[in-house]
C-alpha cells in the first residue's frame, strides 16, 4: 500500500467505518519506525510552518515521547477489536492534543513577545529612525530613547520619550497615538508634531507641523494646531502656547542642521554636547543667561563657537576633549541689551 492508502485508511478509522482487518494493516504501520513517524512530521512541518524552529522540534519530540509511552502501556492483544481501537484512538487524539497544544503555544508566545516593550536608545552623536508597527514613523535624536510595545495596542497607541523624536502618525481614528514624557502627554490621531523632552534641560516643548494634537499636564490641557508650539516649565508647572512662524525649522536636527529660536547659552550647550558627543562647561555662570537666534546648519562644532562669540561676550578654550566657556568681561557691556 502507498502512504496515501494508509492516511485514508486513518481517516476511515477515526470515522469509525474501518473494518478489523484493516484496523490491523493500520495498526502496523503506526507502529512502523518509518512510514508513520514520516508522515507526522511532514503534517507537522505543514501544520506549523510559521513557528519558531527550536519551539517546534520541541513539540514535535513531546509527541513522539507521548505516542511511545501509549505503546509501551497498551499493548495489543490479538482479535480484540475494541481495544485496538482505544489504543489508536489514545494515538490519535495524543497528536491531534498536542498538535493543538503547540500551536496554542506557539501563538502565547507570539503574544507574548509582541507585548514586550522596543526599546529604541540613541547615543550621543547619532540619529535613528523607526517605522512602527501600525505604520507611523519616528525620527529620534541624539541622546533620547523612545520605549513602545506592551502599551501599543489594539485600542491605543501609548509611548515613551526621554529626550526629543519627531513623529508622522498614520491616521487611526478608533486609536489614538499618545507620547508620555515624565511631565506631559501629547495625543494625536493622524499628525506630525516634535517632542523635545531631556532631563537636563528645564522646559519640555511640543511643536506641531500638520493635524492636530491635545497636550496635557497633571493641572492643564491645551490645543495645538499647525504652527503653534506649547512650552512647559518642569519647575513651575506651567504651560505656554504660541504661534511659531514655520514649525518645520524645530525639526532641521532631522537633516543634520541645527537651529536655535531664542535659545539660552545653557540649552545650546545641551544641544551642542548631544550632537557633537563633547563635553562642554561654563566657568561662568551668567553667560547661561544669553540667548541665540539663528542657523548655523550642519557645520563644525569650532564654526558655532566663533559665531557665538561673534554675537555675545562669550570666550571659550579648548582642552583636549573638554571645550570651556566664560564670559569675556570687556566685551559684556556691547551685549547686555541681548539678555531678556
Amino acid at each position: 500500500m502507498e502512504k496515501q492508502d494508509y492516511i485514508q485508511l486513518f481517516d476511515k478509522f477515526l470515522l469509525k467505518q474501518a473494518s478489523p482487518e484493516e484496523v490491523q494493516i493500520l495498526i502496523q504501520w503506526l507502529k512502523s519506525e518509518g512510514s508513520f513517524q514520516d508522515w507526522m512530521d511532514e503534517e507537522w512541518d505543514v501544520a506549523s510552518s510559521g513557528m519558531d524552529t527550536d519551539l517546534q522540534q520541541k513539540l514535535l519530540g513531546q509527541i513522539k515521547q507521548k505516542i511511545s509511552l501509549e505503546m509501551q502501556q497498551a499493548p495489543l492483544k490479538r482479535n480484540k477489536y475494541r481495544t485496538i481501537y482505544l489504543w489508536t484512538a489514545r494515538i490519535a487524539s495524543v497528536i491531534i492534543l498536542l498538535l493543538l497544544t503547540g500551536i496554542s503555544v506557539y501563538r502565547y508566545a507570539m503574544e507574548q513577545q509582541k507585548m514586550q516593550d522596543m526599546i529604541v536608545s540613541v547615543e550621543k552623536g547619532q540619529k535613528a529612525n523607526v517605522v512602527l508597527p501600525d505604520g507611523s514613523k519616528v525620527w529620534v535624536n541624539s541622546d533620547s530613547r523612545l520605549i513602545y510595545g506592551s502599551r501599543f495596542t489594539s485600542k491605543e497607541r501609548i509611548l515613551e520619550l526621554e529626550g526629543e523624536a519627531y513623529f508622522e502618525v498614520a491616521p487611526d481614528k478608533d486609536r489614538p497615538f499618545i507620547v508620555e514624557t515624565n511631565d506631559l502627554a501629547v495625543r494625536a490621531l493622524g499628525t506630525s508634531f516634535n517632542v523635545k523632552s531631556y532631563e537636563e534641560e528645564k522646559d519640555i516643548s511640543t511643536v506641531l507641523m500638520t493635524g492636530k494634537v491635545e497636550v496635557s499636564s497633571s493641572y492643564d490641557r491645551l490645543i495645538l494646531n499647525p504652527n503653534e508650539r506649547i512650552v512647559f516649565d518642569k519647575q513651575t508647572g506651567h504651560m505656554e502656547k504660541s504661534s511659531v512662524e514655520n514649525a518645520k525649522e524645530y525639526i532641521n536636527w532631522k537633516f543634520n542642521e541645527l537651529t536655535f529660536k531664542g535659545e539660552t547659552f545653557e540649552n545650546i550647550v545641551h544641544t551642542l554636547e548631544r550632537y557633537y558627543n563633547t563635553r562642554i562647561v561654563f566657568e561662568s555662570e551668567s553667560l547661561k543667561k544669553y540667548r541665540f537666534t539663528g542657523t548655523p546648519g550642519n557645520t563644525s562644532l569650532e564654526s558655532i563657537l566663533q559665531i557665538l562669540s561673534l554675537t555675545s561676550p562669550l570666550s571659550y578654550e579648548v582642552k583636549d576633549s573638554l571645550i570651556i566657556l566664560w564670559e569675556n568681561v570687556k566685551q559684556k557691556a556691547y551685549y547686555e541689551k541681548a539678555l531678556k
